[in-house]
């Protein structure tokens, strides 16, 4: 079932691009990619879940994809909230990967009444302080010396490093869709920093799913572990084969566990 689309979302002198699957009045499901990529890294995953009742909605986050870039300070939180406006939901299922994890966990802190449930892949998490992660020194060359590409390359192989076992002119669609990010990457970010979430983890009061890939890099499976024991009732399911871009890598599994778990 293919995406349709439902806004230009008229944001602080640019839009949000949205779309959404399956019926309206069912169940509502938010996808919220990561920071690495665009709405495209649920392709697999939306289809599904909307054949199976759910009104399924994602979005381009300000500067990636068909989003316009930022031109000031904003929100993650508040612009999620804007889409679902947007669509007419009051509440929803949050599915999140990454930054969108992160964002998702900050909306059922902050507005409880929006969320409906939490799944949290690869997650992030606001106030998590993040060690140097592989490959820091090639990042910060490639971006001091402008090399656009080289960046985007060299982040790619941080998170989605599956897609280079046959060599960098094999690179699946799980690299590209980073790859497609590069003029972002160079950009200063305009996102405003939430308040941590980890002291407030325990007010959490929905159904939480944590997800995580056996390929991704430590410091998510660190951030998985703070997450389980830090949110009431909150389980951990980890699929084999799968790094950072997970909804990319094994979406048929991730499919099951979402429709159990939603």
């Amino acid at each position: 079932m293919p995406a349709e689309a439902l806004t230009e979302l008229p944001v602080d002198g640019g839009t949000i691009h949205a779309e959404h699957a399956g019926t309206p009045g069912g169940e509502a499901v938010l996808l919220l990619h990561a920071g690495v990529a665009d709405r495209r890294v649920w392709d697999d995953v939306i289809g599904p879940l909307a054949a199976a009742g759910h009104h399924v909605i994602r979005y381009d986050m300000r500067g990636y994809g068909r989003s316009a870039p930022a031109t000031a300070p904003h929100s993650l939180v508040a612009d999620a909230l804007l889409v679902l406006d947007a669509a007419g939901v009051g509440s929803a299922h949050f599915v999140g990967l990454s930054q969108g994890a992160a964002t998702s966990v900050d909306t059922a802190i902050a507005h409880p009444d929006r969320v409906r449930s939490l799944t949290l892949v690869a997650p992030g998490l606001s106030g998590h302080e993040w060690p140097r992660l592989p490959g820091f020194a090639e990042r910060m060359a490639a971006a001091e010396a402008g090399d656009t590409h080289g960046l985007a390359l060299a982040i790619a192989h941080l998170w989605a490093p599956l897609s280079f076992e046959k060599g960098e002119k094999q690179c699946d669609a799980a690299a590209r869709v980073i790859l497609d990010q590069a003029e972002h990457f160079m950009s200063d970010e305009q996102e405003i920093d939430e308040p941590s979430a980890i002291p407030r983890l325990k007010d959490v009061g929905v159904p939480t799913l944590i997800v995580l890939g056996d390929k991704d890099v430590d410091a998510i499976t660190e951030i998985g572990s703070i997450l389980e024991q830090g949110i009431p009732g909150a389980r951990t399911e980890t699929l084999a084969n799968a790094d950072h871009m997970l909804p990319l890598r094994t979406p048929d599994r991730l499919v099951e566990l979402l429709l159990d778990h939603l």
